[in-house]
């Protein structure tokens, strides 16, 4: 029996009550992107009458007993749930419970209650939660409610798992360098005129070969503390880059003779540290993501170093090297590290129109298919695989979103092949989006990788991602290339996988430059695509390297998401945070920093106020607002807080919540209640309310 056939025969219960179907509770709620659990759907029944709701609400068995609780969670949720069904069909939102007052237990271990929700001024409800026998169970004085838009539920689920890539400044060192320095090979990229112009001695050798012949015949000469060399440049095709560079790692790899010495590869316009920098090295780019491999599978051996004004770096390239760090970007004289930061969930975007897939029959390609039809209502699929209508399954995936609506055509198209890629593209008129997640992946460690390794992995994925670029001319036309965090983090033995997803991230800033539609997405691993071939061994490598697999549900949000971004390359991943401990690839090390050691801003907002006219107070107190709450939330910088946006939206959720109330709270000398955020939801109403109570504590 339905609850809306239920009869109202409870006592307590008004006789006019009106019954609520929990199905329609539970179901608007999904909806608006809160989804329950089984241990979570603890209502039984339901009544409204006026403004009042009453409920039956209980434990299931799953729950596990409530004795070792006063209130058992899962009992209280429930009860919680019933003052929202007020506003379930509200087009302003779900609004949750934000903040309980005047909370009392008077018997522990219920398993079942019965509910009533009490109105009181100001959207705040009571609650009365009693036995069977009638007798109290809990009393709630107030409940506060807010707001949440299934975009903000989403921006909360996301926080941490929608990075970018900020290159942060390094302090060079002091002390000057001492180190014996080698060049191998041709200076592609014209950086020893520099090294000339500030006197700093280097010796040159044609081949690594020639450097070691001259160190034989030295007897005794002590090898090279730095050897430099450049594998490309911006003439170089990226195959011939990246086997130049594996071919020298091998070579390095296996002279004992300078298992002591650092190998320094450069670039130039290999990697891009601002959102509009351009990047006329993509073979340089290759060379960054195999080289990320190297350094993980042989620490302390590889370095790499991006410069971008080769005869004018001389200084800055030395202090580099002298810095030690793995990897770095010399702009202006300036030295810049790489590292992965959270960033702040964007507004949600939606495609629709025509969609071309690559890799359309594969897993991703499947998975990304379905979710386009259903949640962006997508009515034409153009799926390009190798083996088109052939592939395995296919026929079925094709009635399938058939019968969800959408119009699919199943194309047999190598994208690798750049007639074939035109001739598929020519026949379909206007696409809005096309998105590249064809890939293949064939492991090997550096000293194994061979030349033909490297070129499986790179042809489907970068060949068909150039062709890709010079084909989709429109600039209402978007490219998402599905990229790897491989690259960034330079996953051991994916040293062609990491070379090939890196090109696909700087492919995707030099179309942004170009001022045409572009965003590289840098998945972690999905669960149910490669993450289901793998043995428990590399999923807890992966693991303790600070990162898990992504579900698919999590994987498609979080695409949504980055949809909607302003960005050239995002990392969708699911971290674990657990492992974010100290002992990560560096370019994670700011995800540690803000998990576990990130200095509490101790300054007084007072101080800064001292010397402050009147009319500079508010702009200081909302600049200060934006600093703290970005250190909290594990962002970049305040930039990256819109003042006008509310915090839920941007990921504070309520431990957040709890230390940003406490920090101002030490930098006001103020007494600031746990609900602050939920009273004043964005930094522009919280710092006007700042303002005002310190205006108030001055009299």
């Amino acid at each position: 029996m339905s609850n809306a056939e239920r009869p109202a025969v409870r006592p307590g219960l008004p006789e006019d009550a009106h019954p609520v179907d929990i199905e329609h509770i539970y179901g608007r709620l999904a909806d608006r992107g809160l989804e329950y659990g089984p241990a979570f759907r603890g209502l039984r029944a339901v009544w409204s009458h006026g403004d009042e709701v009453y409920a039956d609400a209980a434990l299931d068995d799953t729950s596990g007993s409530g004795d070792g609780y006063l209130l058992h969670p899962a009992l209280l949720d429930a009860a919680l749930q019933a003052a929202l069904v007020p506003g379930l069909d509200s087009e302003d939102g779900t609004f949750l419970p934000f903040a309980l007052r005047g909370v009392r237990v008077h018997r522990a271990g219920a398993r079942a209650v019965r509910v009533r929700t009490t109105p009181g001024e100001g959207g705040v409800v009571s609650l009365a939660l009693t036995g069977d026998d009638g007798e109290p169970v809990a009393t709630v004085g107030t409940v506060v409610r807010r707001p949440v838009t299934a975009d903000q539920l989403d921006a909360t689920a996301q926080r941490a798992r929608l990075l970018r890539v900020a290159w942060k400044a390094v302090t060079p060192p002091t002390a000057g360098d001492t180190q014996r320095w080698a060049f191998l090979g041709t200076d592609h990229i014209g950086v020893t005129g520099g090294l000339k112009s500030i006197g700093h001695a280097f010796d040159s050798f044609p081949s690594l070969a020639a450097l070691d012949a001259a160190l034989i015949r030295g007897r005794g000469t002590p090898a090279p503390d730095v050897v430099v060399a450049s594998c490309t440049d911006a003439d170089t095709p990226v195959r011939s880059a990246a086997q130049r560079a594996l071919m020298l790692v091998q070579e390095w790899l296996a002279d004992e003779r300078l298992a002591d010495s650092r190998l320094v590869l450069l670039t130039s316009g290999a990697v891009a540290t601002r959102p509009e920098e351009d990047l006329p090295d993509l073979p340089g780019a290759a060379v960054w993501g195999l080289l990320r491999s190297a350094q993980n599978e042989h620490p302390g051996r590889f370095f790499l170093i991006d410069v971008d004004a080769p005869e004018e770096s001389g200084r800055a390239l030395a202090a580099a090297v002298a810095s030690g760090e793995p990897q770095l970007a010399v702009r202006r004289g300036t030295l810049h590290r790489p590292r992965l930061v959270r960033c702040p969930p964007p507004r949600r975007a939606t495609l629709i129109g025509t969609v071309v897939i690559t890799g359309g029959t594969g897993a991703l390609g499947r998975l990304v298919a379905r979710h386009l039809v259903t949640r962006h209502d997508v009515g034409h699929l153009v799926l390009l695989s190798r083996r088109g209508p052939d592939a395995p399954d296919a026929t079925a995936l094709h009635g399938e979103l058939a019968a969800l609506g959408a119009r699919v055509d199943l194309v047999a198209c190598d994208a690798a092949d750049r007639a074939a890629l035109e001739r598929a593209l020519a026949d379909i008129p206007a696409p809005s989006a096309v998105i590249h997640t064809a890939g293949l992946v064939h492991d090997a460690t550096a000293v194994a990788l061979t030349p033909r390794r490297l070129d499986q992995v790179l042809r489907p994925k970068v060949d068909a991602a150039f062709h890709l670029h010079e084909l989709i001319t429109d600039p209402e036309c978007a490219l998402v290339l599905f990229s790897s965090v491989a690259g960034l983090v330079g996953n051991r033995g994916q040293g062609n996988y990491a070379a090939a997803n890196v090109v696909l991230d700087a492919l995707a800033h030099r179309r942004r430059a170009g001022g045409l539609r572009g965003v590289s997405l840098a998945w972690g691993l999905w669960a149910d695509g490669m993450g289901s071939d793998l043995t428990d061994a590399e999923l807890a490598r992966i693991k303790k390297a600070g990162l898990a697999p992504l579900a698919s549900d999590q994987g498609l949000a979080l695409f949504d998401a980055a949809l909607a971004g302003d960005e050239a390359l995002l990392a969708p991943v699911q971290l674990n945070e657990a492992a974010l401990t100290g002992n990560v690839p560096p370019i994670l090390a700011d995800l540690v920093t803000a998990q576990t050691t990130k200095p509490v801003a101790t300054e007084s907002l007072l101080s800064r106020l001292a010397d402050l006219p009147e009319s500079e107070a508010e702009a200081a107190i909302v600049d200060f607002v934006l600093e703290t709450a970005a250190s909290v939330l594990g962002f970049d910088g305040p930039e990256d807080v819109d003042p006008e946006r509310e915090f839920g939206a941007v990921g504070l959720d309520s431990l957040g919540n709890l230390e940003l109330s406490r920090r101002l709270s030490a930098a006001t000398g103020l007494r600031l209640p746990a609900t602050l955020t939920f009273d004043h939801p964005t930094p522009a109403e919280l710092a006007s309310r700042l303002r005002q109570l310190l205006q108030e504590s001055d009299r």
